[in-house]
């Protein structure tokens, strides 16, 4: 590194403490999931969407909100640079497995009818 250099310290955002990920569908379609959830900020339920890929690089995730949530993160004071690092905060969360999961039963049970061709 060249002497006139200066390395940044960078850091991950972190969600509040009180900040919890819950995912109730996960869509999978090849390499692609489709993931559809909320996250619980400030005793408010706030719904996203995501996209989880595979790959050569490793998975990603893309995490997108409404705009009706972003209207409620704006009445809670956030501006766009923190609306961003609770994105990236929530897509952390998601993809070290933080997030809760809480998928509903008839879309499973609707998952199976579809990869085997009948229920069960």
């Amino acid at each position: 590194m060249p002497a006139n250099s200066t390395v940044k310290n960078v850091t991950w955002p972190e969600l509040p403490e009180d900040c919890e990920v819950y995912i109730d569908s996960l869509d999978e379609q090849g390499r692609v999931t489709y993931i559809s959830g909320y996250f619980v900020y400030r005793r408010t339920n706030l719904k996203f969407g995501a996209i989880a890929m595979e790959g050569y690089g490793g998975p990603n995730i893309a995490a997108t909100l409404s705009d009706e949530t972003i209207s409620e993160l704006r009445r809670f004071g956030l501006d766009d640079a923190g609306i961003d690092e609770l994105i990236t905060a929530l897509q952390r969360k998601i993809m070290e497995g933080q997030a809760h999961m809480q998928l509903q039963p008839e879309e499973k049970n609707q998952r199976d009818v579809d990869r085997h061709g009948q229920a069960g």
